[in-house]
């Protein structure tokens, strides 16, 4: 496989990933963490055989380590960004109960006058 058929192939994974019936197969839209690992699968693994064919191992392992330790990464910052998106909907949650709690009060007081 020479640098033209690699291109060739990425591109037309790439389209095929891109325009695929996603919300038919799944019931739903494809994550948005999901579609990242797809497109990158969609360019790393052609690009990985092509490397493996030019006897370059130890290139497509630094690769695959690079490419896990950066996935793992956006993997653990998607759980924090969700976890703080948690803590602040219910610091807003408390927030909104405490001050109906307050207003009730207050209507209850009115009308006890």
């Amino acid at each position: 496989m020479n640098i033209r058929d690699l291109i060739v192939i990425v591109v037309a994974v790439e389209f095929g990933l891109h325009y695929f019936q996603w919300r038919q197969v799944l019931g739903m839209e494809l994550p948005r963490l999901a579609a990242y690992v797809l497109g990158l699968l969609g360019m790393m693994v052609p690009l990985s055989i092509w490397l493996m064919d030019r006897n370059e191992t130890e290139v497509v392992q630094t690769l695959w380590i690079a490419i896990v330790a950066a996935g793992m990464t956006v993997f653990a910052l998607y759980g924090f960004d969700h976890y703080v998106a948690v803590v602040q909907e219910r610091k807003e949650a408390l927030e909104r109960e405490r001050l109906a709690s307050s207003m009730l009060k207050d209507k209850v007081n009115e009308q006890g006058k």
